[in-house]
């Protein structure tokens, strides 16, 4: 079949730069490696990795607590 659909995609340079590098040492340029990838979301019918958002860790969440905590005894203070 006949590869004549574009695709197009906005990034930060460095990214792409760093990509580009990574992508000769494997011997592909970009369009292989995006046909790579959508050849993959055909297979697994969706991304070929998870997605999802990182659970903090349980020292971040102790400290974001107690900082809402601390937060709040000033707006009680702050409101007599």
């Amino acid at each position: 079949m006949a590869k004549t659909a574009t695709v197009r995609a906005l990034m930060e340079p460095k990214k792409k730069e760093k990509a580009s590098k990574i992508l000769k040492r494997l011997g592909m340029n970009h369009s292989a490696a995006i046909n790579v990838f959508y050849s993959l979301i055909e297979e697994y019918k969706g991304l070929p990795f998870d997605v999802r958002v990182p659970r903090p860790r349980p020292e971040v969440m102790k400290h974001i607590d107690d900082s809402i905590e601390k937060n709040r005894c000033l707006g009680e203070l702050l409101a007599k």
